[in-house]
């Protein structure tokens, strides 16, 4: 067994021995379903708490696509800006000399790269948060 799997199976039956042990302390008309900790059912309609749950992943989801709608209209700029056959950045690359084209391309290159090398980075740092958004522990911080 690898060393991960080791503590996963550890872990598991030190809850068993700590229930067990629990147990073995309660009075005996003591009901043990009273401690557990497990949250209401998600089917129940009725209890605030699952509304309140149901509205904050709602309210995640509507941002999660909203992130994601921004970095697909960065990477359409970037494509438009840097790309390939299309792009600002090709036309300018490509224009023929003593043409308006010619003369942006000697002072406006470098600045279009620049943009698009901070675009792409925030694209990408956008995408990171949108990797983590499905990780509950980093919920709410």
């Amino acid at each position: 067994m690898s060393k991960f799997e080791n503590r996963f199976f550890k872990v598991l039956s030190e809850q068993d021995e700590d229930r067990a042990a629990m147990l073995s302390t309660l009075d005996k008309d003591t009901n043990p379903e009273d401690f557990d900790t497990d949250t209401a059912s998600p089917t129940d309609i009725n209890d605030p708490n699952s509304a309140v749950s149901r509205a904050l992943s709602e309210r995640e989801a509507a941002m999660v696509s909203q992130v994601r709608e921004w970095v697909s209209n960065m990477e359409e700029f970037l494509e438009n800006l840097n790309g390939t056959e299309n792009s600002i950045q090709t036309a300018l690359a490509n224009a023929e000399a003593d043409t308006l084209l010619d003369k942006m391309k000697q002072s406006e290159q470098r600045k279009i790269a620049r943009v698009a090398t901070e675009l792409a980075a925030l694209a990408e740092s956008f995408k990171g948060f949108l990797a983590q958004s499905n990780n509950s522990s980093l919920k709410y911080v």
